[in-house]
């Protein structure tokens, strides 16, 4: 088809035509799949393993558990290895019902599990989009638009955070079923998306559910409002609520216990603007969207705003060339389809601001929604909506029929991000040239080289790939050979997949596997010792330690002092773990129970670890590696039999009388009991000893001399309940955070048995979820189709520039505030531009030290 006939009408921008799958499909896929796998070959071909941040301190000793689980062919919910016991189910980050776990961690060692699942979710992230995009575009478009977002800044910069990256994987998966749903009136796209959302919840992170489930709101909410007749737009309304609660139900065996386990946490009762705001994405970033590198990144070091904790999370790269292409794609914004994208783009753009937008004033007092922190997380909706609109703007390139495409408006609205960025820059770099004496010398001097020379070969490669994109698309642009313009943008995946992994090839650091299989000498000599029962230890350095590539650090030493939620990978209990989701019960012992080794003496923590000797300790100090073990000779065996009950009402009452009994607590059990079965003079004598110790069951073999308490120094959870001589006995919280269960004189057996809260309820609703699955599957026929999906929207032309100009206005209006003294800047945004400081980020994850002493 030619275009040069002036009669005819001019071509749309896109229109969309359904293409049958076929041998571009399979080299798109292929592409995509060789592509993950060569940049992740070292974790992919096993030879080293995954570790750093997030995946140290919790995702890799939570995933070790269950994979031991797996192995024995058991279950287990409670983990005893952290937090004297922790309801790691209830947790819900080691994902016990992802599909990925049973096909993986039950077959091979834990570590080789964990690179494949974090590597598949990569991989499985970018298929699920193709599928779902190649219901839209060709091949070339839907590669475009999976690499996008499966190789987002949203994917790199949640790579630590392994449940998220599973996640993932279910947000196409849940458009793409909703969609079908739709598009052909059948329930069964109800049922499979049902199965995706209830995926995310399975994986272990409830932000991206919540995340997923408003903008699939807003989509049929959209979708509804451009329908015609109220029938099709309750009916779209109606599939997507459908969606949502047959997710809900579906996935409730594990968000019941989690819900309950936070309305126990410290999280409980919501956040405060402060907490929902922080890791708001800073316009001062800006230049990070055309140079990935323009601060640094978590490998290098980065200051930016002075060592700020989540910088990792400001990842927000997608790519000048996929932006641009983004761009170009929203030129067909008449299309029903395209024009919600547009929509979701903005709305993303305008979340990930936080703080800095009057939007989010209030939105800590919004349920569900206000418990959604670090609202830079919203680029999960601008990463996708980009992916839909660069996919859209590459098949636009690969059509002939659509004649000559006119690339202005794309390389305007780069143009403009390049004219923004500059005096950005220049503002944060002044200090560099203002103030030269701070890089002349010493560490200050080897950052300036190494930052310096990363600069360069970033913006080497950004201009390299842009112009070749750019060159790419303009031969494209104006070629009227079909096979030859298919070729040419079938090119752009390739730039933009380069451009991604390019920018981002110290974002995914591994080790050598002896990391996890090695314990360190620590941990062996603790093990040799037989009155070994819990160990505490802080850690010499940050898991996330700056400079991991630029510096050479020894990951391995870090290990030595057992800190974290590491121990139990060793065989080794904590009384400590990495986790904000763990019963408040525990804080308020850690709070209120008396200085030095009191608190760890009720724990039973007989292995005390730092790498330096705590001052006064009068215990045997040996060294172990880069740690000094400390080993407490007063620690109290796990299980005891104590007297002299102090009876309080509740938690806040056993606060205060933990700091008024002080080191009295090592004689005397507070305990919430209102029937008071113990006389508070009984002196509580007697042995107790575990005869039975597995994950969900202890049993305790108790000879009391008079009436008292078995205390178990185990973590008080409301799914614990014990029997006492094989009947039914209540457990009360001891020392506001433990087990007690009154006893009578004599010979006695007491069992613990563990259920989550909230399990078999979740378990019901979840049976009742499938099954209403199952009957979507089996719905014989259509119910009622919806418009088409990409139907002409009859809005005006100019509509995409109108909707910039009022987020425009809306982040303007929440920057100017006039006072009395005229014009001046919100308080909002106070500290949101700084001058570049070198070492920022060291010192803000400064060595951790501790004053544990008597």
């Amino acid at each position: 088809m030619t275009t040069g006939d002036p009669t005819s009408p001019p071509p749309a921008a896109w229109t969309f035509e359904r293409r049958p799958w076929g041998r571009g499909d399979l080299l798109a896929l292929l592409a995509w799949t060789v592509a993950v796998a060569a940049f992740f070959w070292d974790a992919v071909s096993l030879s080293r393993a995954f570790f750093y941040f997030d995946v140290t301190e919790i995702n890799y000793p939570y995933r070790w558990f269950l994979a031991e689980q797996y192995r024995t062919g058991q279950f287990a919910r409670w983990m005893p290895g952290l937090y004297c016991g922790f309801p790691l189910y209830a947790e819900s980050q080691a994902g016990y019902w992802h599909p990925l776990k049973p096909l993986l961690y039950p077959w091979m060692l834990a570590w080789k599990a964990f690179n494949l699942d974090t590597v598949g979710s990569v991989w499985l992230t970018g298929l699920a989009t193709y599928g779902w995009l190649r219901r839209h575009v060709g091949p070339s478009g839907s590669l475009a638009g999976a690499a996008l977002f499966g190789l987002s800044g949203f994917v790199w910069a949640h790579l630590i955070h392994t449940s998220m990256a599973n996640a993932l994987i279910s947000v196409p998966l849940a458009f793409w079923a909703l969609e079908v749903a739709w598009d052909g009136g059948r329930l069964r796209g109800l049922g499979l998306g049902a199965l995706a959302m209830a995926s995310q919840v399975f994986s272990g992170h409830l932000q991206d559910t919540i995340l997923t489930g408003m903008a699939i709101g807003i989509y049929a909410l959209y979708r509804a409002a451009t329908e015609r007749g109220w029938r099709a737009r309750l009916m779209t309304l109606g599939f997507a609520a459908g969606l949502g609660g047959l997710g809900i139900a579906v996935a409730a065996v594990q968000w019941m216990p989690s819900k309950n386990l936070l309305d126990r946490s410290p999280r409980a009762g919501g956040l405060t603007w402060e907490q929902l705001t922080y890791g708001s994405w800073s316009p001062e970033l800006l230049p990070t969207l055309i140079v990935r590198e323009a601060y640094g990144t978590r490998a290098r070091d980065t200051d930016w705003m002075d060592g700020y904790y989540p910088y990792h999370e400001m990842n927000a790269y997608m790519g000048l060339v996929g932006m641009a292409l983004a761009a170009l794609g929203a030129r067909a914004a008449r299309d029903r389809w395209v024009a919600f994208w547009v929509i979701l783009l903005g709305l993303g753009s305008l979340a990930m601001l936080g703080r800095y937008t009057a939007l989010f004033d209030l939105m800590h007092k919004v349920p569900v929604v206000g418990s959604s922190r670090i609202p830079v997380r919203y680029h999960l909706w601008v990463s996708l909506a980009v992916a839909a609109l660069a996919a859209v703007g590459v098949d636009r390139l690969a059509r002939v029929e659509l004649g000559r495409v006119r690339l202005r408006g794309a390389l305007g609205f780069v143009g403009v991000l390049i004219l923004l960025s500059i005096p950005i820059l220049a503002f944060v770099y002044y200090p560099a040239w203002a103030d030269p004496r701070r890089w002349s010398g010493g560490p200050n001097l080897n950052r300036s080289r190494w930052l310096t020379r990363e600069l360069v070969i970033a913006s080497i490669r950004t201009v390299a790939l842009a112009l070749a994109g750019w060159s790419i698309a303009l031969r494209a642009a104006r070629e009227i050979r079909p096979a030859a313009r298919a070729r040419l943008a079938a090119l752009l995946p390739v730039v933009i997949i380069a451009d991604l992994l390019g920018s981002h090839r110290f974002e995914a650091p591994t080790i050598d596997p002896s990391y996890w299989t090695d314990p360190p000498a620590s941990a062996k000599k603790i093990l040799a010792d037989p009155g070994t029962i819990r160990v505490y230890g802080v850690a010499q350095a940050s898991s996330g330690e700056p400079g991991y590539a630029s510096e050479s650090i020894n990951f391995p030493a870090v290990r030595d002092t057992l800190p974290w939620s590491l121990p139990p990978i060793w065989g080794l209990r904590s009384a400590t773990g990495e986790t904000p989701m763990y019963d408040r019960r525990l804080l308020t012992f850690h709070d209120h129970a008396a200085p030095g080794l009191v608190r760890f003496d009720v724990e039973g923590v007989t292995h005390l670890l730092m790498d330096r000797p705590i001052p006064g300790f009068t215990g045997p100090i040996e060294p172990a590696g880069t740690a000094f073990i400390h080993r407490n000779t007063t620690a109290q065996p796990r299980a005891r039999v104590m007297g002299r009950p102090a009876y309080v009402a509740d938690q806040e009452a056993a606060g205060k009388a933990l700091g008024e009994l002080g080191a009295a607590i090592r004689d005397r059990v507070i305990v919430e009991d209102p029937d008071r079965p113990i006389p508070i003079d009984a002196p509580g004598e007697g042995t107790a000893r575990i005869m039975v110790d597995e994950p969900e069951r202890v049993e305790v073999e108790v000879e009391a001399r008079g009436p008292a308490y078995l205390v178990l120094a185990d973590t008080f959870d409301p799914g614990w309940s014990a029997t006492l001589d094989g009947r039914p006995a209540p457990i009360r919280p001891a020392f506001a955070a433990f087990r007690a269960v009154a006893v009578n004189a004599g010979p006695h057996r007491v069992v613990f048995t563990y259920e989550p809260a909230g399990f078999r309820l979740g378990l019901i609703a979840t049976i009742a979820g499938l099954l209403g699955v199952l009957a979507c599957l089996a719905w014989p026929g259509p119910v009622l189709a919806s418009d088409p999906p990409h139907a002409p929207l009859g809005w005006p032309r100019p509509w995409p520039a109108a909707f910039a100009l009022i987020l425009i206005v809306v982040v303007a209006a929440s920057t100017i505030r006039l006072g009395p003294d005229g014009l001046g800047i919100q308080p909002r945004w106070r500290g949101s531009f700084h001058g570049f400081t070198w070492g920022a980020g060291i010192e803000a994850i400064a060595p951790m030290r501790s004053s544990i002493g008597r």
